[in-house]
């Protein structure tokens, strides 16, 4: 009893399908005056059947006249057996073809047929008419359907309509349309004491009383209040139900056929999607780029444009990947099956299956836009994964944004990454970052060149910052994959590092002859004048003459063979040693050194005498108490030790 499925109905206006329906479950789907009026099914219809054996089966009745196909639409997208219906009296008229034609469209493989009015013919015209039908039925997805001559006057055939169907239901296997929560809404009224109701076929997943929900493309936040299928309350509902869902707090006007309700913001509705696009068989004319047309997609209605991306044209029965530009947004999912008709006259075109949701403007004829739809119709999930990832080069994408760009919920997307990280197609950067195992390699190729070619354009550096490595690729390289991988090279010992700076080719910085020598003077003045160094300015002065000191002396400074204080006063490191010892050989004397004091124990003027205090203050050597220091705890830890 737990099997569900929709019964949908179609074939050619007043061949006595709304007839069918209520002769098979007693509800009259014409509930509207002008349809009494007119004698003819202008909206969708629902109803429920009971059959044999006791399950319960909803059921969509909609209108057969050509003017209303956005109708028929709007309910066909949910179907799962269609309940085909020719009049024995008529046969095969032009929507019963068009119908046929949309039906192929979307995939709708399992029914029956229902040869109405039997009752009206001889035994001649019916066997006949049910020869022509099963020629028409056998080219078509429903190939060998069975065919039941009926009469809703008589009541002939029900009993054998209901025992098929109920085999049929027996038989089927519910497939879930997509992989997210979504109820295409085809009907919105509002019931007294409870408010709007929004009405569609639940088409994946399960929605229940207090679930959070959306209605979109709008992005309207609300909550399900309660639940009805086959006219009964519920607490849930499963794919593949008729349900009507009353909404907390939403007005009638904020709601509307086309719109979808899903439980979460996961799937963001889009304005364009990718697609595999199918010419008609039967088309008199040919699909051209920028012709416009309305697309059909799930009860929603939206005006576009179909960009052809493989070829100049689409000639009828052929088939091609596209990209459909639309004037409104839908919520749409790899897979998803839709229709498209032309604006004017209104006769259907063709349709096909949605292959990408991303969003991203397409060129045509481009070989990387065709290289990636062709991988989003016949890849795997991993292969799709990748892919994605590949294009976004060293940028990469993080877990999230994979869900919307694939139409993949999260679990299904962090079991694959889980599986492509194993393999080694994946890496992961950051926190939740990721980039295609390829694309990282050649991230680091680019950047080691860059080091190599800093290296040697600026020799008397170490190497390029980091930063500035980073800086230099932004954009192309996203700064989580620049950092992986410099600390992975570290960690290998392929990359050194000195301060910020990065170097490739070696540990250390081999130095010319010429830039040795010119090194040694530099430290050789730096010692003679001990603790009174002179400041940077006045030393590169004393060296103006040779264009190399400021480079050689900021390489000094980085490798912390000198110091800089601050004031910029220039110290040979092992000095900075010296004045730690004596200063320790100080406090153990006194309690506090004025700067007086320190004058007149290192010989300096108050010029180097601020510099040195501030220095060891912010070594912990010192700690400063109003105008005088005394012994900072890493003096005393030394003292310890």
């Amino acid at each position: 009893m737990s099997r569900t499925a929709i019964l949908g109905t179609a074939g050619h206006i007043d061949h006595g399908k709304t007839l069918l329906i209520k002769m098979l479950t007693g509800v009259d789907t014409d509930r509207l005056k002008e349809e009494k009026k007119r004698g003819i099914s202008i909206e969708l219809g629902f109803a429920s059947i009971e059959l044999p054996s006791g399950r319960k089966c909803g059921v969509v009745d909609v209108p057969g006249h050509e003017k209303f196909i956005r109708n028929m639409l709007a309910g066909a997208g949910g179907i799962d057996l269609i309940l085909f219906v020719i009049a024995a009296d008529e046969g095969i008229m032009p929507q019963t073809r068009e119908h046929m034609d949309i039906l192929q469209l979307l995939g709708v493989e399992e029914g029956v047929v229902a040869l109405t009015k039997a009752d009206l013919v001889d035994a001649e015209w019916l066997e006949l008419i049910t020869s022509e039908v099963r020629g028409f039925i056998d080219r078509t997805l429903l190939k060998g359907a069975p065919i039941v001559p009926l009469s809703s006057v008589t009541g002939r055939g029900k009993d054998e309509l209901l025992r098929i169907l109920d085999e049929k239901i027996e038989r089927h296997e519910t497939h879930p349309r997509g992989r997210f929560v979504r109820l295409p809404v085809d009907r919105v009224f509002t019931m007294e004491g409870f408010g709007t109701v929004v009405t569609g076929t639940l088409w994946n997943g399960r929605l229940r009383e207090g679930d959070r929900v959306s209605l979109m493309p709008r992005g309207l936040a609300t909550r399900i209040k309660a639940l009805e299928v086959h006219n009964e309350r519920v607490t849930e509902a499963v794919a593949g139900q008729r349900v009507a869902v009353c909404l907390h707090s939403v007005d009638r006007e904020a709601a509307e056929r086309g719109d979808w309700l899903v439980l979460d913001d996961t799937l963001a509705p889009v304005s364009q999607v990718d697609v595999r696009l199918h010419a008609l068989a039967g088309l008199a004319g040919r699909f051209r780029t920028g012709c416009g047309s309305a697309s059909y997609l799930g009860a929603s209605e939206v005006m576009g444009r179909v960009v052809l991306l493989d070829r100049e044209e689409l000639k009828p029965g052929e088939s091609g990947f596209a990209q459909i530009q639309l004037e409104d947004r839908i919520v749409a999912e790899r897979g998803d099956r839709f229709v498209i008709r032309s604006f004017s006259p209104m006769f259907t075109l063709g349709g096909g299956k949605v292959l990408d949701v991303s969003g991203a403007r397409r060129r045509r004829f481009r070989a990387e836009d065709l290289a990636t739809l062709k991988v989003a119709e016949e890849g795997s999930l991993d292969d799709r994964v990748v892919e994605r990832l590949g294009a976004r080069g060293a940028v990469g994408l993080l877990e999230v944004e994979l869900t919307q760009l694939l139409g993949q919920p999260p679990a299904e997307i962090r079991i694959a990454i889980e599986q492509l990280l194993g393999e080694g197609r994946v890496r992961r950067v950051g926190k939740s970052r990721l980039v295609a195992a390829d694309q990282f390699a050649t991230a680091g190729a680019t950047l080691a060149e860059f080091i190599l070619e800093q290296e040697k354009a600026q020799s008397l550096r170490f190497g390029p910052q980091k930063s500035e490595l980073k800086s230099r690729f932004e954009g192309r390289i996203h700064p989580e994959v620049g950092e992986a991988w410099i600390q992975e090279e570290l960690a290998a010992g392929r990359l050194f590092a000195r301060g910020d700076r990065l170097r490739r080719s070696s540990p250390d910085l081999p130095l010319s002859p010429r830039h040795a020598a010119l090194r040694d003077r530099l430290l050789a003045d730096l010692n003679e004048k001990g603790f009174s160094g002179p400041s940077q300015k006045e030393f590169l002065e004393a060296f103006a003459k040779d264009p190399d000191a400021a480079e050689l002396l900021a390489l000094l400074v980085a490798e912390e063979t000198i110091v800089r204080l601050p004031g910029e006063i220039l110290l040979p490191a092992p000095l900075l040693d010296q004045f730690r010892e004596r200063l320790a050989a100080y406090f153990d004397q006194k309690p506090e050194m004025t700067i007086a004091d320190l004058k007149e124990v290192f010989g300096v003027s108050r010029k180097q005498g601020v510099p040195l205090f501030e220095h060891a203050d912010r070594l912990g050597w010192t700690n400063r108490r109003g105008d005088v220091r005394v012994a900072g705890h890493r003096l005393k830890a030394r003292e310890e030790a």
